[in-house]
């Protein structure tokens, strides 16, 4: 079965909300959620969907990089080639687009690999999951994402959510001191029987994040996500050995190699495995594996991603037993997407979809109401 054509869909999906990163936000409403749908065709009829979704204030991918790279360097090199060659077709991609301590574009090559993925799995008739070898859980339980100026609104927004069923809230710090922890705390105490963790997402410098990993200590936090930038290795393991927090790495959580001399530098308690941001499937199995075999706290999250992404995701989580809450956050902030059918889920816990691939239905006819202009 041979990769007969590459159809390249800019979309943007509306949201009803946004969050905020240290560096500010992460898209505004009128941007919206700007993606780049991938279509491959087999010579066999065969089809797969995949996505690139980047947030351009999280890592250094956009729309238009991603678009650009997988139309004018990435498609035109894997016509031809064996869709079932997953390995051959990742090396195709990296002789592209050189790695580095990341896969290189990980956010467009990804789109690639989510594409085959389905097409493989629809070809032989089995879910994703399967494919991946395990059926340790159905589904997948989400966490509602915090992200707020003060602690009066994070326990109005907490509040709201655990009316709607949430069981686990993830809360954006990084910003200031001294507001994330009341943030935080206010999360707690208005959701005192949830999982709730602070994510920095490398806002803090080393002496910030010692002084904050005391006080998310003395509320009772367990767990304290990517606290400082990710290339202060030094920080990292000095954190570790301050803190009885599990430290878990999300953006140093990029690929192998760094993986691997973190943990020879012992500077990783655990990981937040994101689909897009290691390359896609292929690579965010070795990542789990890796993290599963060195004892690593493993944790799932992504990019605000719609639906594909997150139908991946769910299939790669429920594999490898995820049970901690997943900062799966797409539908808590899109208000439409794609899709002939809505995803699975049973309150706030999303299922493993049961269809071969994915599992999921592509709407062509919405794809094309939502097409996103990039002429620049």
């Amino acid at each position: 079965m041979k990769i007969e054509r590459i159809e390249l869909f800019p979309v943007v999906l509306p949201l009803r909300s946004v969050l905020t990163l240290p560096r500010g936000a992460s898209r505004t409403l009128a941007e919206g959620k700007q993606i780049i749908l991938v279509k491959i065709s087999a010579d066999d009829g065969t089809v797969g969907w995949g996505e690139a979704g980047p947030s351009r204030r999280w890592s250094p991918e956009t729309t238009h990089s991603t678009y650009t790279t997988i139309k004018h360097y990435l498609a035109p090199e894997l016509i031809g080639h064996d869709a079932f060659d997953i390995q051959g077709v990742h090396s195709i991609m990296n002789t592209e687009l050189a790695t580095g301590l990341d896969p290189g574009q990980p956010v467009a090559k990804a789109a690639i690999d989510l594409a085959l993925h389905d097409l493989i799995c629809k070809k032989l008739g089995i879910t994703l999951q399967t494919w991946l070898g395990s059926k340790a859980e159905n589904g997948i339980e989400l966490s509602y994402l915090v992200s707020v100026p003060d602690p009066d609104k994070a326990a109005e927004v907490t509040t709201k959510a655990l009316a709607e069923g949430y069981k686990a809230f993830k809360v954006k710090v990084g910003h200031n001191p001294d507001v994330d922890v009341a943030n935080v705390k206010a999360v707690m105490e208005t959701a005192p029987d949830c999982v709730v963790w602070p994510d920095a997402n490398q806002g803090y410098t080393l002496n910030q994040a010692l002084s904050m990993a005391r006080a998310f200590e003395d509320l009772g936090i367990e767990v304290f996500e990517q606290p400082i930038p990710m290339t202060d290795v030094y920080g990292m393991r000095k954190l570790m050995q301050r803190t009885s927090l599990s430290i878990v790495l999300d953006e140093a959580a990029m690929g192998i190699p760094y993986m691997i001399e973190l943990l020879r530098r012992e500077a990783v308690d655990g990981i937040a495995i994101k689909v897009n941001k290691v390359g896609g499937i292929h690579y965010a199995r070795q990542m789990c594996d890796l993290a599963r075999n060195a004892g690593m706290v493993l944790i799932g999250s992504g990019l605000m991603d719609a639906p594909i992404g997150f139908a991946a995701s769910v299939h790669l989580f429920a594999a490898y037993g995820i049970t901690f809450p997943a900062d799966l956050n797409g539908p808590q902030h899109m208000s439409d997407d794609y899709l002939a059918a809505p995803f699975p889920m049973e309150g706030k816990r999303a299922l493993v979809p049961t269809a071969p691939g994915l599992g999921i239905e592509i709407d062509e006819d919405k794809i094309r109401s939502m097409a996103l202009d990039l002429s620049l």
